[in-house]
């Protein structure tokens, strides 16, 4: 008869390391705050870098959804939630890249003189959404015992240029009328230069004009049609934020449901441009899970998010 001999552990398949099958990071998160308000930031960057432990960058048009739990909240009741993100356009886009770019040549001298080792490990640029009277997001996680609380952890500063003076500090927002301590990154932007619109006069004299094959009120035509751009020639609009979709739990004819027994319980997946998020409840409270995100499975860290540009 065989004699049974232990394997050694060198040979034995159960002492190997297998690599994974996949590449693993959480990407729907509950969400919650730690105040009530009337209008949330949601900083999807924040979100998943709280939950996986590491930095996702903020710089990033990140593809997500937003459902609602078909139950209301508790202390509220049903509410209806509108959600909004940044127009996913060239100049958002363009806008974003001339800011990044002006912080990194402003940085430049300092980051020569200064050992990698002594910037920053998780420097990040990072922008305000400004709106105004925002509470901001946080995830809701989960303890063995199944009761869930807001993560507020981590570091999350806006980036800061110093001006010439070494004194006066800026940082960088969205919104249209900043304070004397940001950057209104649409506003500088639109700074930079402007779309050469073409003479609105009509030129006089036209060649063959006499000739009965030519028609010189088509030739006015032809000339004048089109000498504007289809858009501001020399601004850009400030309004730049897109209503994605308004979710309802509320039931028929309890307010503030005016749905009449239509309800929305996901926005479906959208393009959020640096991953800010703004919505606005009904009611305003504290959120306690009732919404969560999920971001599309990509190549950036597992997730689907899209360069912003250099």
């Amino acid at each position: 008869m065989a004699v049974r001999t232990k394997k050694k552990t060198s040979k034995d398949p159960s002492y190997r390391s297998m690599k994974a099958d996949y590449y693993p990071v959480q990407r729907q998160i509950q969400l919650s705050t730690t105040a009530s308000a009337s209008r949330y930031n949601l900083d999807v960057a924040r979100q998943l870098s709280v939950v996986n432990h590491r930095l996702m960058r903020q710089g990033k048009t990140y593809q997500l959804k937003i459902d609602m739990d078909n139950r209301a909240n508790a202390a509220v009741g049903p509410a209806q939630y509108d959600v909004y993100a940044l127009a996913d356009t060239w100049f958002v886009q363009k806008a974003w890249q001339l800011a990044r770019a002006q912080y990194l040549r402003s940085t430049a001298t300092e980051r020569a003189n200064m050992s990698q080792n002594l910037i920053a490990r998780w420097e990040d640029f990072r922008v305000t959404s400004g709106v105004g009277s925002a509470a901001s997001i946080v995830p809701l996680q989960y303890s063995e015992a199944l009761a869930g609380a807001s993560n507020a952890a981590g570091e999350f500063v806006n980036t800061t240029i110093v001006l010439e003076d070494g004194t006066t500090q800026r940082t960088f927002t969205w919104g249209s009328t900043p304070s004397a301590s940001e950057y209104s990154i649409l506003q500088e932007y639109s700074k930079s230069g402007d779309t050469d619109a073409a003479p609105s006069t009509i030129p006089g004299a036209k060649a063959y004009s006499g000739t009965e094959d030519l028609n010189e009120t088509q030739m006015d035509e032809l000339a004048d049609a089109g000498n504007l751009p289809p858009y501001h020639a020399t601004t850009f609009t400030d309004n730049v934020w897109v209503k994605v979709a308004t979710l309802d739990n509320s039931e028929t004819g309890v307010s503030p449901g005016a749905s009449g027994g239509h309800s929305r319980m996901s926005t479906g997946f959208f393009n959020a441009p640096c991953g800010l998020v703004v919505v606005v409840p009904s009611i305003a409270h504290q959120l306690a899970g009732e919404l969560s995100m999920t971001v599309k499975a990509g190549d950036y860290k597992g997730t689907a998010a899209m360069n912003m540009g250099a």
